[in-house]
């Protein structure tokens, strides 16, 4: 089925989260002040070659306490850590396993879909000095995917799963104020997904391996759900003119008193909410300008934003504010030492990975 639509051709590791400020990007949630000016912009045409799907997750059995230990068990097996998750408690849904010997260890499972978050701790990387014999990035790419099949959490549809990022994490030592250098401490291996030839973004669909000493995994986080396609009719999906209205909201929503805005990119792809549900979506990129301090130049704000296709939306999209994030580890329940910093695992522009 084709479709004509006119688009507008408008950054974590996963486990950390950096304040968002006039000098990062915007977050899609929060609603600014009515923007005054906004400059028009030029759009080209899109064919959508493809039939447009929509994807819902196959039903798991739910994790009890058992279920969780063995999981944590087996992973446990390709690992050099010794860690001994003593306590564990429910949480909304949730099995949070932890010990006492250092708070930023934990392994927090989701009972109703069995995505997880698998920390080993950082108690032991706060020390001065870089990891030993950390591997590079051929070969992380090779052993994550093999700590994947060794524990069973490779995707049955392995043509899905796609590297898109090898990144890692750092330490940044200082004396008396001033630095002394950084240290490398982790090698991580990001996965995304592709379904259909779709790229699938947002807090679903993804896999990031932690590599430690000698490519051991230092820890986990997999949210990706087996799924089945489901079709969508033309009369479900937005007409041009809609997209376009919602696009132009959204921006004034973002942009607030921006003087200038600009389109950087837009793409079509697929939203994956963490939550069962996969949705087209239009992903916007753009620019918002700025009055600088005192009338001083222009401040440049990157921002982006999701569009739905579907005129009545199922997944849960970033703007949607009354839901609660539930996935493992989005609570902030995970502590983390300060001092590490991590380095490039989403890209530049990607805030999707909240």
């Amino acid at each position: 089925m084709k479709k004509m639509i006119t688009i507008v051709t408008l950054f974590v590791m996963a486990l950390f989260f950096v304040p968002f400020g006039k000098n990062v990007l915007l977050s899609q949630n929060k609603v600014l002040q009515p923007q005054k000016i906004l400059r028009p912009i030029q759009v080209k045409p899109l064919v959508l070659k493809q039939r447009v799907m929509a994807y819902e997750a196959l039903p798991v059995e739910r994790v009890t306490k058992k279920g969780g230990r063995e999981a944590l068990e087996r992973l446990q097996r390709v690992s050099s850590s010794k860690v001994q998750f003593q306590n564990v408690r429910n949480r909304k849904g949730r099995l949070l396993y932890t010990t006492a010997g250092d708070p930023s260890a934990v392994f927090d499972i989701d009972q109703k879909t069995g995505s997880f978050l698998l920390n080993y701790g950082l108690k032991k990387y706060a020390k001065k000095g870089s990891t030993k014999r950390l591997p590079a990035s051929a070969e992380a790419r090779e052993l994550a995917r093999k700590h994947l099949a060794e524990t069973g959490y490779l995707p049955k549809n392995e043509q899905e799963l796609v590297v898109a990022h090898v990144g890692g994490l750092n330490m940044a030592a200082a004396k008396d104020g001033r630095p002394m250098g950084t240290y490398k401490k982790l090698v991580t291996v990001q996965f995304s997904r592709v379904l259909n030839g779709m790229p699938v973004q947002g807090p679903g669909s993804r896999i990031v391996v932690h590599l430690g000493e000698n490519g051991a995994m230092a820890g986990m986080i997999r949210n990706w759900p087996e799924v089945k396609a489901v079709g969508i009719s033309a009369a479900e999906l937005k007409n041009d003119s809609a997209l376009e209205e919602e696009k132009q909201m959204r921006l004034r929503k973002l942009a607030g008193e921006a003087r200038d805005v600009r389109v950087q990119k837009s793409k079509r792809v697929l939203y994956d909410d963490g939550m069962g549900r996969i949705e087209p979506a239009m992903y916007v990129v753009a620019n918002a300008f700025y009055e600088g301090p005192g009338g001083d130049g222009m401040v440049q704000i990157p921002v982006d934003f999701y569009v739905p296709l579907l005129k009545q939306p199922k997944a849960l999209f970033p703007y949607m504010k009354s839901f609660e994030v539930k996935e493992p580890g989005g609570d902030n329940q995970q502590k983390t030492i300060k001092s590490l910093q991590p380095i490039g695992t989403g890209g530049k522009d990607r805030t999707d990975m909240k």
